[in-house]
């Protein structure tokens, strides 16, 4: 489990914390509240109870770095099952994303977040661009590897909190420079979005 350093990633937002972990096996469930023991247990894929545990642990290096003190730790959700972090009274920002090979997570004390990953070799179909790109998009389409457009649009529906219950046409990209987009949700909401390659993976970060 290891911090990414993002200090001279092109418009990283200031104050998130960034950090990964590869998928682990025979990590202890010590460190879960009652209620992620429960969850925990419904789980019959290894690698799906490989995920969350890793995750949890992952999170738990990260609020150390923050160097906070507190005596109590809730991954709580919200209502749509957006995660949040209680310590004690104070709210901390998390968004996670995992691939085959690993898990990362994001945190922040200040500024709300969403993050995705995906394999930079994952080939996507030119159909699903097509579904998820609106008529204004097409000449970031021509531009961006698929990939991209879909860690992107998938972090900024990550930080709006409603997942792919969104219609991710809905979603307008555009380019500010290199690896700094905008993103607007039905004129209503607005998201800049740091995206960037690290460790084979594309990763978005919404905030």
């Amino acid at each position: 489990m290891e911090l990414i350093n993002t200090t001279d990633i092109t418009g990283w937002p200031e104050g998130v914390l960034l950090g990964y972990s590869p998928l682990k096996e025979g990590l202890s469930t010590h460190i879960l509240s009652p209620d992620e023991k429960k969850e925990y247990q419904t789980f019959s894929n290894a690698q799906r109870k490989q995920e969350f545990l890793s995750a949890r642990y992952l999170l738990r290096m990260l609020i150390e770095e923050l160097d906070i003190e507190y005596g109590v730790l809730e991954l709580k959700k919200e209502e749509k099952g957006k995660p949040y972090v209680l310590l004690d009274e104070q709210k901390v920002y998390v968004s996670f994303s995992h691939s085959k090979e690993l898990v990362m997570a994001a945190i922040s004390e200040q500024k709300d977040i969403g993050l995705d990953i995906e394999t930079t070799d994952r080939v996507i179909d030119h159909r699903i661009v097509e579904r998820i790109l609106n008529e204004d998009e097409w000449e970031v389409a021509g531009e961006e590897d698929p990939i991209k457009l879909w860690t992107i649009k998938e972090a900024a529906v990550k930080s709006l909190g409603t997942g792919l219950r969104t219609n991710l046409r809905d979603l307008t990209i555009k380019k500010i420079k290199k690896n700094e987009y905008s993103i607007r949700f039905n004129d209503d909401k607005s998201f800049e979005i740091c995206n960037f390659e690290e460790l084979n993976h594309q990763i978005a970060l919404a905030y």
